[in-house]
This record gives structure tokens, sequence and C-alpha cells, in this order.
């Protein structure tokens, strides 16, 4: 059980109506707007998590059904994303999509950085000076 530490009983609220609805509910507009618009921290998180949850392991379904709803779907995709990207590994984005992404070896190179932690070297600092 997630022990609740003070303010955040909304955010837990969002978080345990998504996974009851998850467990019920196979993915809808309807259902998702049933959570809020995602214009606030919480519902943003409810709603990803939600489409992450019923993706059933498909990037593309899980961030499809994230956006396609009349609030902040940008925002709800991008995290869902996020979600099903740390879940389920590169190999599980449409080539299509990777494709079009700008900078796509840049942000590559940065998370294998970011996996590997970081390291005390010339090297590193003069990748990622710091200031």
């Amino acid at each position: 059980l997630l022990k609740v530490k003070p303010d955040h009983a909304e955010c837990l609220a969002a978080i345990q109506q998504a996974l009851a609805l998850a467990e019920r509910e196979r993915p809808s507009a309807q259902i998702i707007e049933s959570m809020g618009g995602g214009w606030v921290a919480e519902e943003a998180l409810a709603i990803s998590l939600y489409c992450a949850l019923t993706a059933e392991d498909d990037f593309s379904r899980g961030v499809l059904h994230a956006v396609n709803h009349s609030g902040d779907s940008d925002s709800t995709g991008s995290i869902t994303g996020n979600l099903l990207g740390a879940l389920l590994g590169r190999e599980a984005i449409p080539e299509p999509w990777l494709n079009q992404l700008e900078l796509c070896k840049t942000v590559e190179a940065i998370a294998i950085d970011l996996m590997k932690g970081y390291e005390d070297t010339d090297a590193w600092r003069e990748k990622y000076p710091g200031w």
C-alpha cells in the first residue's frame, strides 16, 4: 500500500482511479475524459498511466489512446510514450515514428549515458559541461 504524504491525496486518488479503470474498462475517449482533461499534473499522470496499462504492450496503441481526447493530449501522449518506452524499450516504438524524430541519435546517446550514470572523467565533463 502507498503511504500518503501531506498534500498528495489528489495525486494518489487519481492514480488509484486509473488503476481501477484499467482493470475493468477498455480504452475510450469517454473513459479517459472521466479522469479529467489532463490540464493538471495528477490528471495527466492518471490518464497516461491508464493508457499505458491498457495498451497491451503495444506502444502505438497506448500513445494513440493518450492523444485522442479533448484535453491536454500532447502532454498525456508525451507522458504515456515515456512510460511505455521505459516499459517496452526502443524496439516497441514504430520505426516510422522514430524516422521522424528530430535529433533521434542525440536523444538515444543521452538516454544511454543516463543509464550508465555519471562518470567523473574529463570526457564526460566535456560532453556535459556544467556551469
